[in-house]
């Protein structure tokens, strides 16, 4: 499985590369959203994690990016520390399959 993450925190890439390497996973990171399209053109992503603030833009725009794309089937898993209500508020319009708490 190949897993594209979006984080500005170079902890928690970190950890999150660790988790996914033990687990015999292909990681990629980036901190910056508007490499989306770029990264998916040349890797076959299974799942998208992402935090709700990039460097460059939001969550929503990630996703909002993302689903209007030829990539829209692949998965999108939030990554946050924010409460589950605030995150269901913040991205109810948008379409994501889970989250993660940090």
């Amino acid at each position: 499985m190949t897993i594209l993450h979006f984080e500005y925190s170079g902890f928690f890439k970190r950890v999150l590369h660790d988790l996914a390497i033990l687990q015999g996973h292909n990681y990629i990171d980036s901190d910056q959203g508007e490499a989306l399209f770029n990264l998916l053109a040349h890797y076959d992503v299974d799942v998208i994690l992402t935090g709700l603030e990039l460097s460059d833009m939001s969550a929503e725009t990630l996703i909002s990016n993302l689903k209007a794309s030829k990539y829209k089937h692949i998965p999108v898993v939030i990554v946050t520390s924010s409460e589950v209500e605030n995150v269901r508020a913040r991205l109810k319009s948008l379409p994501f399959d889970d989250f993660i708490l940090k």
